[in-house]
């Protein structure tokens, strides 16, 4: 089995990121299953960026701690990484950087490049030492350089000729270096294509832009904000393609009511934002609610509370997004674990937000949502267009009548007529109304809207809630079930072979559909399990209350972090190990910081 972690570290601007997507989509042009994942603090220039890659030729979901191979492109790339490295790892690095000072492992193969020696020989532009680092990792890993060829030729072919070949020059000249210099036939891990089928690599936030674009968006209102901003960057390419209206507002807060009113017309209409800016929606999802206007939000979530910390990651957004806006009204939460399912959650969100009229909120996060995952192509056979009681030729109103918009019917849905629809006119805002949508402060017919509106959630939870799905062991067969939502599916996932592999048997459960929740199901399918821990991205435990209040179950034990980033598979399994090597008598609140401590927003801490 082949799995090479690659990590490319340097200074905000420097180009990691760019460089480091351009490898990953050159293993999937060998059919390999790829994962890149970026690390960077809020700043435009300084600061440290980082960007990993990992390559396997079997299934992978998340990105690991321990490295195979480090590209430094400054001093900062080797201070903070060489320490990860796996034993007999490689270390790449700018030969003008001193390395004599930092303590670095003898095992570790220490592979100097002359970055400014080749720019200078080739002419090429200085940026272009990212491109030479890349043909120097392709000669360690043995991997073809044509895959690298083809990639340039492709990323570069708008900028003419010109530059395509010279950054072809720039990494056979790194590629030819590292095998004339760094005995590369030595190197322990070797990379080789698997397939001529190529695989797309895509980010969390544009599998749910192709998503909500096959649902048929057709606004997308949006104020730019970290992590959510590449989704916007995503339907502004693509709206002259489909027909869509990219809004950039000027703020939230007309991003959300341009969004609620687009959805009263009838429009398949989506905004997008983090925690700050949801901040600013609430107010608006309650007219959604109270309109009872179809619309879907999502919500990419980050470090708060306030600005807290912009680029990183967390799972703390999910009672806050239960909660939102005052009062009492139904609304989905969902949160996808993968890039498949961030595709078709989205495509189900629209069909759910228009069949029961409420606000259907798309969670997801910095790590899922800006890290990339090659796949196949998506499966768009299953998307299927559902709008709900769209109200048509509609019978002639008795004089002086008025359409009741807000009809009390028996599945609390009630027939919607867009604006336009013959004898369908009616008055929708965002006071509480009787059946026409007139203002009314009755008493009887106040209590009788809510129970209109609440009663949606029977069919809701019969025909669009799903269960959550289960990898891994059978539950009988467990010894323990890690329970999860959203993006913490993927180190959950790769923690069972490292948990296997110390002979204990797990699973795992993953919510996907995260409120409401069909209590009864969801009981009888967590009470089979032998022992159980939930694990989440915050720091008390927000879903494991969720399952408290709604279902009435209380895990085995609560496993948290907090500190910026997700989960890595291997936290999950040494703290599952440890409570298994206890006798499944461990702490019940596990809460697991990382052992690095780095900053990568201010090096200069570090007097490197």
């Amino acid at each position: 089995m082949v799995d090479l972690i690659w990590k490319m570290g340097g200074q905000a601007g420097e180009g990691a990121m760019v460089t480091g997507r351009t490898l990953g989509k050159t293993f999937t042009r060998g059919g390999l299953n790829v994962i890149g994942y970026p690390e960077y603090p809020s700043l435009i220039r300084g600061g440290h960026n980082t960007y990993q890659i990992r390559v396997s030729d079997a299934a992978i979901n998340s990105p690991l701690q321990k490295i195979d191979v480090v590209v430094a492109l400054n001093k900062e790339g080797v201070y903070f990484h060489h320490a990860n490295l796996k034993d007999g790892g490689a270390l790449v690095y700018d030969e003008a950087i001193d390395i004599s000072k930092y303590p670095i492992r003898a095992d570790i193969r220490k592979c100097p490049m002359p970055f400014s020696k080749i720019v200078a020989e080739l002419k090429a532009l200085p940026q272009m030492k990212n491109t030479i680092a890349l043909g120097a990792t392709l000669a360690l890993i043995d991997y073809p350089f044509e895959k690298l060829e083809s990639v340039l030729a492709d990323e570069f072919r708008r900028k003419g000729d010109e530059i395509i070949k010279q950054n072809i020059s720039v990494a056979k000249a790194g590629y030819d270096h590292a095998k004339a210099h760094f005995d590369c036939g030595t190197f322990k891990v070797k990379v080789k294509p698997v397939s001529d089928k190529r695989k797309i690599l895509i980010g969390g936030n544009e599998a749910v832009g192709m998503g909500a674009i096959k649902a048929g968006l057709k606004l997308f209102a949006s104020y730019p904000m970290t992590p959510a901003s590449t989704l916007m960057h995503y339907i502004a390419e693509k709206e002259h393609e489909f027909g869509i209206v990219m809004k950039h507002t000027e703020d939230e807060i007309a991003a959300m009511n341009y969004t609620v009113g687009a959805g009263f017309a009838g429009v398949r209409a989506m905004c997008s934002t983090s925690g700050g800016g949801f901040s600013l929606k609430v107010e608006a999802i309650g007219l959604a609610a109270e309109s009872e206007s179809p619309v879907v939000v999502y919500l990419a979530q980050r470090v708060g509370p306030s600005t807290g910390m912009p680029t990183w990651t967390e799972q703390a957004d999910l009672r806050f997004a239960v909660h939102a806006s005052q009062g009492e009204f139904l609304r989905v939460i969902l949160a996808p674990g993968d890039v498949n399912e961030s595709f078709a959650l989205a495509w189900k969100a629209f069909n759910i937000a228009e069949k029961y009229q409420i606000p259907v909120i798309i969670m997801s996060d910095k790590f899922l949502g800006e890290s990339h995952f090659s796949t196949d192509r998506f499966d768009e056979s299953q998307v299927r267009i559902e709008r709900g009681k769209i109200a048509k030729n509609l019978k002639p109103l008795p004089q002086g009548g008025r359409f009741k918009r807000y009809l009390l019917t028996k599945d609390g849905v009630s027939p919607r007529p867009l604006p336009g629809e013959p004898n369908g006119m009616h008055v929708s805002s965002s006071y509480e109304h009787d059946e026409t949508g007139f203002s009314s402060e009755n008493f009887q017919m106040r209590a009788k809207m809510v129970d209109k509106r609440a009663r949606k959630i029977k069919q809701l939870l019969a025909e669009d809630i799903e269960p959550p799905t289960i990898h891994g062991e059978s539950m009988p067969q467990s010894d323990i079930t890690i329970i999860c939502w959203g993006s913490q599916k993927l180190p959950a996932l790769d923690s069972l072979p490292i948990l296997k592999a110390n002979g204990i048997k797990a699973n795992v459960i993953h919510f996907g559909f995260v409120y409401p929740l069909d209590a009864k199901k969801v009981k009888t399918l967590l009470k089979s399990a032998n022992r159980t821990v939930v694990v989440e991205n915050n720091s008390t435990g927000q879903f494991a209350g969720i399952l408290r209040e709604y279902v009435g179950f209380k895990p085995n034990f609560k496993m948290l972090k907090y500190d910026g980033r997700q989960f890595f598979p291997e936290q999950i399994a040494e703290e599952v190990k440890k409570l298994h090597d206890a006798g499944w008598k461990g702490k019940r609140e596990i809460r697991v910081v990382e052992k690095e401590d780095v900053e990568y927003y201010y090096p200069g801490h570090y007097q490197i």
